[in-house]
């Protein structure tokens, strides 16, 4: 079966690590302890809902700051395709760490806020991406269920990033709006933006061709 390399990237708190959540929890790539260690985790921190992101940041600092230092890998798949998935720290002083999670991918997932749009770390983030020449970027405009579902918002962020884009070396770029802790456009295509009519994340992993990657 073939194998997709992942990698998330973006800005600290813009949903990495709660997308990647998603993604294992709805294609029920985690086990029945994982998920009760969470459930109790979140309750001991307060959260009214289930918090994905600690099934990604393992380390114990990680935990007790709630952010990603090091570089997390996951793997699951789906009857189509297996999946090595990585992920990357947001902060600026763990960019090293980044570049060492996204040099082994030919896909990399690139999460914007929708509230914040393109942040300067954003376009650190796509530009270390097309440095390393990672010839498959998906957009994951995130958290689309803070501005109302809003289809101008989320075309006004695909404009923005595809005028920076411009000077990237990069083939392919997709766009998708998401809401990573409701699962929106995730696994499953969302009913509450009937505006957008492509893939949701997983189906377009699904959907790329990647046996003519130059690195792979």
């Amino acid at each position: 079966m073939e194998v997709l390399r992942l990698a998330t990237a973006g800005s600290v708190d813009d949903g990495k690590s709660t997308l990647i959540g998603r993604l294992l929890l709805d294609t029920d790539s985690i086990f029945d302890d994982q998920l009760e260690a969470i459930q109790s985790a979140s309750k001991r921190k307060g959260d009214e809902v289930v918090n994905l992101a600690l099934l990604t940041d393992g380390l114990k600092a990680e935990r007790e700051q709630g952010i990603t230092i090091d570089v997390a890998y996951r793997y699951f798949s789906t009857p189509r395709r297996k999946f090595i998935l990585a992920d990357c720290p947001g902060h600026i002083q763990y960019t090293r760490n980044m570049v060492t999670g996204m040099s082994g991918a030919n896909t990399a997932l690139l999460l914007v806020d929708a509230r914040q749009g393109m942040v300067e770390q954003s376009r650190r983030h796509a530009f270390i991406t097309s440095l390393l020449r990672v010839p498959h970027l998906v957009i994951c405009v995130n958290k689309m269920d803070l501005v109302e579902f809003s289809e101008t918002r989320f075309e006004e962020i695909r404009r923005e990033f595809s005028d920076f884009a411009k000077k990237l070396d990069i083939a392919d770029v997709t766009f998708i709006p998401i809401s990573a802790l409701d699962g929106d456009n995730v696994v499953e295509r969302s009913t509450r933006m009937p505006w957008y009519r492509g893939r949701s994340v997983l189906e377009h992993l699904e959907e790329i061709h990647i046996s003519s990657d130059e690195n792979f």
